[in-house]
């Protein structure tokens, strides 16, 4: 059974999400979104530095060697002939999406880290568009991915990636979107647009008010049945953003845990599936969030959550319950803000495989 309302709007919970995002002002945010050209880049540790935490939080860090997971399909032994590999029964009886994986494996090699990329579907505006993006924007940044052969990945490879039992093509990103009720125009504009250029995206859905009985904007179960056509599209997979939308960093354990478990029980109900990687709302990382194992929840992402010249993620992350996320090039001069003035070739050049430098 759903918990009382809370006292906060979504609108409310939007403007607190700005606001710990993206700075008190876009001096201070641009400041923290610089890549130190001279930090060397080199792979992270397991401890979230304490300037990047969240102001209440603990550095947290996991515990242990991550769970061994079932994964997507592994790749076929590899060869030096890669034509007679594509045409053995082992090849054969592959998925086509993991056919296609493969072929990139053998043109530009495996990958040791990963693009992450935080959306809020193909239409939003923070900060006088400093993080931005519109559907014209959006429709060229994926088709800039297809022209350049880069690998969408998808929640089940990125934890194959994870727990070191599946290989991504060099050229890899992680397409992410935070999503919920106000999110039923942006995910239908972006069906075709990902199923024209082979990407594929992770939807974190926030659960608040997604029912015709929670509110006026989902009349009809217009929320949760916009939710199963993108889930019938192929084009997504799923994860929660929790039911609240509060920093959880700032909770204890116990409240946290039932408000995903809360969240990850309406995903089950209204989409049949259980998902099993989470972002965190306002990137806000608890230092209990490895115990999310326990609801079936095997990685989360952050934002900010370590120096930014260490913000792809890895395969075998050390956090990989505090995940980094970067931001897309906006839709005013097609450069991120985090890391600032970075345009869709140097994010790929830094924070990817397969690119030169």
């Amino acid at each position: 059974m759903k918990s009382s309302s809370s006292p906060f709007t979504r609108r409310d919970f939007l403007r607190l999400a700005g606001l710990s995002v993206l700075g008190l002002g876009m001096e201070s945010f641009l400041s923290a979104c610089r890549v130190n050209s001279a930090t060397a880049l080199s792979r992270p540790t397991n401890t979230i530095p304490a300037d990047l935490a969240s102001p209440s939080a603990t550095p947290w860090s996991p515990s242990g060697t991550p769970t061994q997971l079932p994964s997507a399909t592994p790749l076929p032994s590899a060869t030096t002939d890669p034509a007679g590999l594509t045409a053995t029964a082992e090849y054969a009886a592959l998925s086509p999406r993991d056919q296609r994986r493969f072929s990139l494996i053998q043109k530009y090699g495996t990958a040791t880290r990963a693009l992450p990329l935080e959306f809020h579907g193909d239409l939003y505006w923070f900060f006088d568009g400093a993080y931005s993006m519109d559907p014209t924007t959006f429709t060229w940044l994926m088709t800039w991915f297809q022209k350049n052969d880069v690998w969408a990945v998808s929640a089940e490879e990125l934890l194959g990636f994870l727990d070191g039992t599946l290989q991504l093509p060099a050229r890899s990103v992680i397409l992410t979107t935070d999503s919920g009720a106000s999110s039923v125009d942006s995910l239908q504009r972006m069906i075709p647009v990902l199923q024209d250029t082979g990407m594929h995206f992770i939807s974190f859905i926030w659960t608040m008010q997604m029912l015709p009985e929670e509110t006026s904007g989902c009349p009809d179960n217009l929320c949760w049945d916009t939710f199963n056509l993108a889930r019938e599209s192929g084009v997504y997979s799923f994860g929660t953003h929790t039911e609240y939308h509060l920093p959880l960093a700032e909770k204890d354990e116990d409240f946290g845990m039932k408000d995903v478990a809360q969240s990850i029980e309406e995903i089950e109900t209204n989409l049949g599936i259980s998902p099993q990687v989470l972002s965190w709302p306002l990137e806000s990382c608890p230092r209990w969030g490895d115990k999310l194992v326990d609801l079936g929840i095997m990685a989360a992402f952050g934002g900010r959550s370590r120096p930014l010249e260490q913000c792809s993620v890895y395969t075998q992350d050390p956090l990989p319950y505090c995940l980094p996320r970067l931001f897309p090039p906006n839709r005013q001069d097609r450069l991120s803000a985090r890391p600032v003035g970075m345009s869709i070739e140097d994010l790929a050049v830094n924070y990817m495989d397969g690119f030169e430098r």
